[in-house]
């Protein structure tokens, strides 16, 4: 088998694509998504079917429900070529159901082409392989190579062992029934297993031979006196028997003696009836079944003879008319051609009225058009297609300048608004620049340069010699703090002390009330809140101590960084007027102890501080300033450039207006030419001259309706005057002198004389059908008469033969007679029934017997005889029960002395068990050496005696591998697959790589595709399978390829480059196709 072409119209995501293959190897290269795997599953559909839709990737339905399916086509083993196509189709069906539209073909070799079905198909050109072991060796991806369950399923297992020993099956069955029938004979610790339970049995058996003891004296009491009451029992019993007897006789007697009473009363009447042996059986019966037909037909003949005249009398009241009989079908045709004939009056009357309303439909239309029109300007007036697309040509030129206009016009009031906003944008913008310039210049009059980047600078450089003073004298003040300890002082003044002593005492009185009272949280914010005021009060006495008069010195002698100082000083002369700096330095004397109002000196390092930080405030809020002068200044800029920009806008527009009017102008001077030269109103436009045209049309197409309406007016009438001079004709030939030809000059007369004629010759047809069923009626009344006397005679033959076969003189003696046999059947029938229900199932001997009890005694007898036989019987029943009881205990206790004195059954039981154990220990010796070696025989198997295919297989392996392991061993029982190294070491295939397994699977697979007489040349598809081979191993497996190609087709599906250009390099001949 070679596939020739794939026609992929609709699967998956593959769209009508074609797809040759012309080569024994074929590789189709792509990237992911290109479609290699929808071509995979495409061939499985095409030749065993799509799957149900609970695999959907395999199945291949359009995302664009197109359509679904394609064609194979493929040449078998004998060069036949063979056509598979095969549709899905659309269904709303369960998730598994497969409808799909299938033809396949097959070409003989005369040319003729065959149509097969699917199973022909896998018999005849798949070598009889199923679907799913298609599946599982000849079209395989990476998922299912990699599933070893598909290598154990049942269909593929006979190729893997020898087919004598059932692929080892019935080893290992015969293995397992030999160990589960020794674990049933024996265990060393089982209690439940047969020679545990003999061996209890036997210890039983012996304690009762050893516990023995001799009952016989009692024993031999007992069977006397079971035989004894066994004597009396059945003497007993045939006294019972004697009396059931007699019971049996007097319950039958007293049962049928009303029966026998009226039984001897039937026989008696019987003895006096008179002999009638000459009566006819059934004579009563015959006798009134004659005289009833007699009066039958007495009866039948009177009615004969009234119907034969009341037939007569109408026949002679109907006469024949001549005129009517030959003018009849005449009559029939006029009135059949009726219906044409109203019609056709209905119909020229519509037309005529048609015709009128649409010449009054026409005139107003020549008059919509324009008053001065005619039917003649009407016609030569072209309405083609060429002069409706010059109309609208010219309409949609009128109407596309209209839609320019329009928007021009919205573009201009646009541009226009957009103008008078940013003019507005414009002077917003001016006025807050203007506002902010003069609110700085209001604001920071104190600084002294004039340019903001003057001001940056010195602002930069204060603040750097800042930082150096600021440095410089917390270095040199440390040594001065360590002094200040032993000041008169102290480290803190004594109100802060005292209030620091209070405000702890507080806190540890108002904190542990809180915890007292279960107030945790608020406990420890107050607790934190205290803290923080007890240190602010330190950080305030602190500073008090440093302010003191004490701690000063001169300024010239010992502050620190007085260089620092003075360019300080020098640097805020130069930044900020003296105004600012005096009203700085009175604000930081305000913000000192209130206590003190002496001036402090120039280089005070708390003034210096006070002025820096007012300073830096001030810059900051200049920068501010800075920054929101920069972008109004930003705004202005924009707004003034937007207003540029909508003034040249509007420009624009007004310039693409003005180009627009003067098209327009010429637009409708080319119309007014257009319409001059046609004769029509200067004052249409396009879309009027547009709707016009349908008017015109309509207009012509009246004109035509009218002439053709004209010769269908004219037409109709030749029809009716026509059909009116037929029907006056037959008026004048009917001698009717009250009509005459003027009366019938109206269609409605006419009809009225047509009909009076019609229903006339339909009344006549009614009387003639009438006349002649009359006669036929007459004829079959003579008949019925004749037959209905021929009747009578025959009855009154057999009345009379009844009277001589009975012997009686008249009817009255034979009904005699006939009461007389009658009365005596009834009594014979009497007799009988009761002789079988008293009788029945009695023999002679007990009838007798019955009769003579019942001809010697009475009922009362016979009662008072029951009671006493039913007496007796009771207390011969009471007396066997006694005895009954008595030799059931007799019976229960031979059987007791019986099973305690019964030693030598013992005895005998226990010899019958010891030779039952000896069985079992035999028995469980031969199971267990059988066992041994049927596992020494399948450890042989499964080490030297490999089928045929695992040794195809191993060689694959072995190539496959560069001969790292030698061969492949499969494992009897679990069918577990191991390669073996050639040290002899075996590996299960679950320890193997990823790599080195699916090497394993592979040629596993590859030795069962060549292993299968029936699937040789199948071609085999591999999908993607050596994206885990390295280099080395993806050469062997290709060499291996190509040497299995030289016998089969081989299609490989790969994404990846360097498979394929070793593909090119190993199989020159390869064909490469790229998706």
């Amino acid at each position: 088998m070679r596939l020739e072409r794939l026609h992929i119209q609709g699967f998956g995501g593959v769209q009508d694509k074609r797809i040759p293959i012309e080569a024994p190897v074929t590789v189709l290269y792509g990237p992911n998504e290109a479609g290699k795997s929808t071509v995979l599953y495409f061939i499985r559909a095409m030749l065993y079917g799509f799957p149900g839709k609970s695999v959907p990737a395999e199945r291949g339905e359009p995302a664009d429900s197109g359509v679904h399916g394609g064609e194979l086509r493929f040449l078998d083993d004998e060069g036949t070529l063979w056509t598979i196509r095969r549709f899905g189709q659309p269904s709303e069906g369960s998730a598994g159901s497969r409808k799909e539209r299938v033809h396949i073909q097959k070409q003989a070799g005369d040319g003729t082409v065959l149509e097969l079905g699917q199973y022909d198909l896998e018999r005849e050109a798949l070598g009889g392989v199923s679907k799913d072991m298609f599946r599982q060796l000849f079209a395989i991806s990476l998922s299912e190579l990699q599933e070893i369950r598909s290598l154990q399923s049942a269909e593929i297992s006979g190729y893997l062992f020898h087919a004598g020993i059932g692929g080892g099956a019935n080893i290992l069955e015969a293995e397992r029934r030999l160990t589960q029938e020794m674990d049933k004979l024996y265990k060393p610790r089982g209690k439940v297993q047969h020679a545990a339970k003999l061996l209890q049995s036997i210890e039983q058996l012996k304690a009762e031979v050893t516990e023995s003891r001799t009952y016989v004296p009692r024993y031999n009491e007992v069977i006397d006196a079971i035989r004894e009451t066994e004597d009396r029992l059945e003497r007993l019993e045939l006294e019972r028997a004697d009396t059931a007897e007699d019971l049996t006789l007097l319950r039958k007697a007293i049962d049928i003696r009303p029966l026998w009473l009226a039984w001897r009363e039937a026989k008696l009447e019987l003895d006096g009836l008179p002999d009638c042996g000459s009566f006819p059986p059934e004579g009563a019966a015959r006798w009134e079944r004659i005289e009833e037909e007699l009066l039958q037909l007495e009866a039948q003949i009177q009615r004969i003879e009234r119907a034969l005249g009341d037939t007569e009398a109408k026949l002679a009241d109907m006469p024949r008319l001549t005129w009517l009989e030959e003018q009849g079908q005449r009559i029939e045709d006029l009135w059949g051609k009726r219906s044409l004939y109203e019609a056709g009056n209905r119909e020229l009357a519509q037309l005529t009225a048609e015709q009128t309303a649409q010449a009054d439909r026409l005139a107003g239309l020549l008059r919509s058009i324009d008053p001065g029109w005619t039917e003649a300007e009407l016609l030569a007036l072209s309405t083609s297609a060429a002069e409706r697309e010059e109309v609208r040509r010219l309409g949609a030129a009128f109407a596309g300048y209209d839609r320019r206009m329009e928007q021009l016009s919205l573009e201009l009031r646009g541009a226009q608004r957009a103008a008078v906003a940013a003019e507005s944008e414009l002077s917003e913008a001016r006025r807050q620049l203007r506002e902010e310039m003069e609110r700085g210049k209001e604001n920071f009059a104190m600084l002294k340069p004039r340019s903001p980047q003057e001001t940056a600078m010195l602002w930069s450089r204060l603040q750097q010699t800042a930082e150096r003073w600021r440095e410089r004298r917390l270095s040199q003040a440390l040594p001065e703090l360590k002094a200040s300890g032993a000041s008169e002082h102290g480290w803190l003044p004594s109100a802060y002390s005292g209030l620091l002593a209070v405000m702890a005492i507080l806190t540890v009185v108002l904190v542990s009330f809180l915890f007292w009272s279960g107030a945790n949280g608020a406990a420890a914010i107050s607790g934190v809140l205290m803290l923080a005021g007890m240190v602010y009060v330190i950080w305030s006495g602190r500073r008090n101590v440093k302010d003191s008069p004490s701690r000063e010195s001169s300024p010239s002698a010992g502050e620190p960084g007085g260089d620092d100082a003075h360019e300080v000083e020098q640097l805020l002369s130069e930044l900020v007027s003296s105004p600012y700096h005096a009203a700085a330095a009175t604000l930081e004397y305000r913000g000192s102890r209130r206590a003190k109002t002496e001036a402090r000196p120039a280089r005070d390092p708390l003034a210096v501080e006070a002025q820096l930080r007012e300073l830096r405030s001030v810059m900051d809020a200049w920068q501010a300033w800075r920054q929101r002068l920069d972008r109004l200044t930003s705004e202005c800029l924009s707004a003034e450039e937007k207003v540029k920009l909508q003034a040249a806008e509007r420009s624009a527009i007004e310039s693409a207006i003005q180009s627009e009017e003067r098209r327009f102008v010429q637009l409708e001077r080319q119309w007014e030419s257009w319409l001059m030269q046609r004769l029509l109103p200067q004052s249409l436009s396009p879309d009027a001259m547009l709707d016009m045209f349908s008017a015109i049309e309509q207009g012509q197409e009246i004109v035509r309706q009218q002439r053709a309406r004209a010769a269908k007016i004219a037409e109709l009438t030749r029809d009716a005057k026509a059909y009116a001079a037929s029907c006056l004709e037959l008026a004048q030939g009917e001698q009717d002198p009250e009509r005459n030809r003027e009366s019938l000059t109206t269609p409605d007369a006419i009809l009225s004389l047509l009909g009076d004629l019609h229903r006339r010759w339909k009344q006549y047809q009614e009387a003639s059908a009438q006349r002649e069923s009359l006669r036929h009626r007459l004829l079959e009344l003579q008949e019925e008469a004749a037959a209905a006397d021929e009747a009578r005679s025959a009855v009154l033959q057999r009345k009379e033969q009844l009277l001589g076969l009975s012997g009686a003189a008249d009817g009255e003696a034979y009904l005699r007679m006939g009461a007389a046999a009658r009365r005596k059947e009834e009594l014979e029938r009497t007799v009988r029934h009761h002789e079988i229900t008293m009788f029945s199932g009695l023999g002679s001997q007990l009838r007798s017997q019955v009769l003579q009890l019942l001809e010697s005694a009475d009922g009362a007898a016979l009662e008072a005889m029951l009671k006493e036989r039913e007496a007796a019987d009771a207390s011969l029943a009471e007396l066997r029960d006694e005895l009954q009881e008595r030799r059931g205990r007799l019976l229960q206790e031979r059987e007791s002395l019986e099973a305690a004195g019964n030693r030598d059954s013992a005895n005998q039981q226990l010899e019958e068990q010891r030779a039952e154990l000896k069985e079992l220990v035999s028995q469980y010796a031969v199971r267990a050496i059988a066992a041994g070696l049927i596992e020494r025989t399948r450890r042989f198997y499964e080490q030297e005696k490999q089928p045929q295919v695992l040794r195809l297989a191993s060689r694959y392996f072995s190539k496959l591998t560069g001969g790292t392991y030698s061969r492949i061993v499969m494992r009897m029982g679990d069918h577990a697959l191991l390669a073996e190294r050639p040290d002899g070491g075996l590996v299960e295939s679950a320890k193997l790589s990823r790599g080195t397994a699916e090497q394993l699977y592979l040629a596993m697979r590859l030795a069962l595709v060549q292993s299968m007489p029936h699937a040789a040349g199948i071609p085999l598809m591999l999908d993607d399978l050596f994206v885990n081979f390295d280099s080395r191993r993806l050469g062997y497996v290709l060499e291996l390829i190509s040497e299995l190609s030289h016998s089969r087709q081989i299609v490989m599906m790969t994404c990846h480059p360097h498979v394929t250009d070793q593909i090119r390099q190993r199989i020159p001949g390869a064909q490469v196709i790229v998706m």
